[in-house]
């Protein structure tokens, strides 16, 4: 491997200006909330499909492995880091292009559009679609994000389903695209995803078979009305109620209906009040005591829940109908918000002295948020969760960076089946590994489907510590060894823990090898992102 020849060759292509020698790259992209550290040996900055052939071309000829990010804000799963040492980084994110199909709500993407840049390009054109939003906040790629089957809240809430059409550079530089558009009808091709002969696309979704340079997705059309819900339950033995009233109204309603989401009281406080080190047990957890004080200040129950309903404003009452005979038996203070009444609230609770009014306004904040995640608006209501226990957070001109701003994280996301018996065995196990590994238990519920959750458990630690950093890494691998054992298992991995995931004596896994061995016989793209070594 000659990597210094190899970054020479690439500068002649893209310019020096778009090249990044070790040093420099390690610098910029060495950063990961996990703590992790790799070996990085070089950056390379493309701005179009010509130029990341020629990275690849050349990556063949002097045999150095290469590692591919859309704009590296994976937080929590290994930031920009690349799942094996010596990698050249090839950053997509100045590749920005975006076009779009205001009759059929089809747009083609560039891995350097996040969240921010749709949100802008849908404004400016007056085009009423819902950008696709995550909690991993406005910068991030929305390319990115399909590719490792990232979902929201929003409609079209799974993000790799309303893929339509993907284009790649395949390790030996050829070009890929789905078969209706080789066969020349590049339209139809857009708007059916499935195409014709064996469905080749899924590949590169949490693959290592190509850099991905272009991609289609559907949006969702902005409803004439969305209407938020949120609920609480008002003892955490209410749980199995809700779940088994979740699944019905999911049935029942349908596409109406965005996710809904189920954060545990812990969750929600992580969300509306500072992280309270100076009310820590002897086991360095949230004292009891102290939970129970400011769930009841800022009116948390045990569980709370939101969702929304998108549609016709006739479709919505409709379903609030539903709504309210489905779910009484278990949820309490069932409320529907809208932006504007969110609005009159706020300037009411202005007026309301103490405790009670701090709560009050800290809980409506917290709802508008909210809202405009729902309606569509990337923000960063989520984004402060990972500097919760630093409390560091940069000044409000400058975007939330977790990896650059020292927090520590790493997610748990586990698949949970969509049956009381079966979230509750779930709850359990969470909380009595991360109370034994003195990590704080936020658990977030959010449904895919009416037959399966998937949880989001964020793990924050002290960065600038190796103990904590120790002990987040042993909590991740003890949840995911123990999550197995009830049928509960991650839809991704990080960057160090993809090998827990692979059974090479399996026929799955044996079909991927092969894949990779005919497509990249060097093994020398994103080597040991979900492929055995």
């Amino acid at each position: 491997m000659n990597c210094r020849a190899f970054l020479d060759r690439v500068a002649e292509e893209l310019g020096s200006s778009r090249v990044f020698s070790q040093s420099t790259a390690s610098a910029r992209y060495g950063s990961c909330t996990m703590g992790t550290q790799r070996i990085i040996s070089g950056a390379v900055r493309p701005i179009s499909k010509a130029q990341v052939q020629s990275i690849v071309q050349a990556s063949r000829e002097f045999g150095v492995p290469l590692y591919p990010i859309s704009t590296g804000n994976n937080w929590g799963y290994g930031s920009s880091l690349p799942t094996a040492d010596g990698c050249v980084i090839v950053d997509l994110s100045d590749m920005t292009a975006i076009t779009l199909d205001a009759e059929t709500g089809l747009a083609t993407l560039e891995p350097g559009v996040t969240q921010r840049i749709l949100r802008q390009y849908l404004d400016e054109n007056f085009l009423r679609f819902l950008c696709p939003v995550t909690g991993a906040g406005p910068d991030c790629s929305l390319v990115g994000n399909a590719l490792e089957r990232g979902y929201g809240i929003t409609p079209y809430a799974d993000h790799f389903m309303a893929v339509m059409s993907l284009e790649a550079v395949l390790p030996d530089g050829r070009i890929y695209r789905p078969p209706l558009a080789e066969l020349g009808c590049p339209e139809i091709d857009k708007a059916f995803k499935w195409g014709v002969g064996p469905f080749l696309d899924g590949i590169f979704s949490q693959g290592a078979f190509g850099i991905v340079t272009e991609m289609t997705i559907a949006l969702a059309p902005l409803p004439e009305r969305v209407e938020a819900f949120f609920f609480g339950l008002p003892g955490d033995g209410d749980l199995e109620c809700a779940v088994d009233s979740i699944r019905d109204l999911l049935r029942d309603v349908g596409a109406d209906l965005g996710s809904i989401n189920l954060l545990d009281m812990r969750r929600v406080l992580s969300m509306m009040e500072p992280y309270p080190r100076d009310h820590l047990d002897q086991n360095g957890l949230i004292d009891e005591q102290y939970l129970s004080e400011i769930a009841r200040q800022n009116q948390v129950m045990p569980w709370m829940g939101t969702g929304a309903i998108y549609g016709h404003p006739y479709v919505v009452r409709a379903v609030k109908k539903l709504i309210r005979k489905n779910l009484p038996s278990a949820f309490k203070k069932l409320v529907f918000f809208t932006p504007r009444s969110v609005g009159n609230f706020k300037r009411l609770s202005d007026f309301m002295p103490g405790k009670a009014g701090q709560g009050l306004q800290n809980m409506l904040a917290t709802l508008d948020k909210t809202l405009q995640a729902l309606a569509g608006s990337p923000s960063e209501v989520a984004l402060p969760l990972a500097y919760w226990i630093s409390g560091k957070k940069p000044d409000g001109n400058t975007p939330l960076n977790p990896a650059r701003d020292g927090c520590g994280l790493i997610w748990y996301t586990p698949l949970v089946p969509l049956r009381a018996e079966k979230v509750r065995e779930y709850v359990q196990m969470v909380r009595g590994i991360c109370v034994a590994h003195r990590v704080e238990p936020l658990i977030t519920l959010t449904s895919l489907s009416n037959r399966c959750f998937v949880s989001s458990v964020p793990l924050l630690f002290d960065r600038a510590r190796e103990e904590a950093v120790e002990r987040a890494v042993k909590c991740y691998t003890a949840l995911i060894e123990a999550g197995r054992e009830i049928g509960c298992i991650p839809y991704r991995a990080t960057v160090d823990s993809m090998e827990r995931f692979i059974k090479p004596e399996a026929p799955y896994w044996q079909i991927v090898s092969a894949l990779k061995r005919e497509l990249d016989p060097e093994g020398l793209l994103a080597p040991g992102r979900y492929s055995p070594r």
